[in-house]
């Protein structure tokens, strides 16, 4: 069976759709961002694609089903002497609980599995954020560990963390 979610590579075309997204604040309190991104940072990331995650370290890949990007899957803190990356993923609203982020962290699995010396991969996932903590659990991640207080939030308490584990 042909599934119609696929990852590849963030494409010009893209810029403005990573824009929006990046700067949308309804996804920074589940992220590291600090700052809003402009477009001509974005153009440059786009334009200056490295497609070896084990020399820089990370790798953005766009969500693609049926055709249309729909959110990005990240594989970051790639370390290559333990052979092990952390993951993130973002689908957009109108996709989410559609089964396409988990068609998406399995085939990343894969990619890791297959192509990347990969043994292990990890996600740090804040406790409160239920939809993605059952995700990850339907993608046979584990709980390892707890991390407290690990999301500071500006206008909200700060928030535990879920070390989710996935052995390649």
């Amino acid at each position: 069976m042909q599934t119609t979610t696929r990852l590849r590579a963030p494409e010009p075309t893209d810029v403005d759709r990573l824009y929006l997204w990046e700067n949308s604040p309804e996804l920074w309190p589940y992220g590291c961002a600090l700052a809003p991104l402009s477009r001509h940072q974005l153009w440059e990331y786009v334009h200056s694609y490295n497609a070896n995650p084990l020399a820089d370290g990370q790798l953005r890949l766009i969500i693609e089903h049926c055709g249309e990007p729909v959110g990005t899957a990240d594989l970051y803190d790639i370390d290559i002497r333990n052979r092990r990356a952390f993951v993130g993923i973002m689908v957009t609203p109108p996709h989410r609980r559609t089964g396409i982020a988990l068609e998406a962290l399995r085939q990343l699995a894969h990619y890791c599995r297959t192509t990347l010396p990969l043994r292990q991969l990890a996600a740090t996932v804040a406790a409160d954020n239920l939809p993605s903590l059952a995700l990850f659990r339907a993608a046979a991640y584990t709980h390892a560990a707890t991390l407290p207080s690990w999301f500071l939030r500006p206008s909200a308490p700060a928030a535990d963390a879920h070390l989710l584990l996935l052995p390649l």
